[in-house]
C-alpha cells in the first residue's frame, strides 16, 4: 500500500475483522492474538456472557494492564525481578567461584 499500512484479516473471538495499521502484519497479529486470547481467558470465567460484555471487559482489563504499566507498578515488578536475579548470579558465582578455590 502507498500509505504506508497493511490489511490483514484476523479472527478475534470467532468473528473476522479486516485491520489495517502497523506496516508489519506480524505486530498486528500479535495484538489482535492477546485480544482473542483475553476474551477467551474471560469468556472461560463467566460463560454467559454476552460477546459485546466480554469485549468490553477485554478491553477493561486490557487498558488496567496499560494503567499499571504507565504507573510504574510494572517497573517495580521488574525491580524485583531484577534485584532476584542479581542475587542468584552472585549466589551462583560464589557456588562456582568456590568450587575452583
Amino acid at each position: 500500500m502507498s500509505d504506508g499500512t497493511s490489511r490483514i484479516e484476523v479472527k478475534i473471538f470467532g468473528s473476522d475483522y479486516v485491520i489495517a495499521g502497523d506496516p508489519l502484519p506480524e505486530h498486528i497479529l500479535e495484538i489482535t492474538s492477546f485480544v482473542d486470547s483475553k476474551m477467551k481467558e474471560l469468556a472461560g470465567i463467566f460463560p454467559s456472557l454476552s460477546v459485546q460484555k466480554l469485549a468490553v471487559l477485554a478491553a477493561v482489563n486490557i487498558a488496567d494492564e496499560l494503567f499499571q504499566m504507565r504507573s510504574g507498578k510494572s517497573g517495580e515488578v521488574n525491580s524485583q525481578m531484577e534485584e532476584k536475579t542479581k542475587k542468584l548470579i552472585a549466589m551462583l558465582e560464589e557456588g562456582l567461584i568456590g568450587d575452583i578455590y
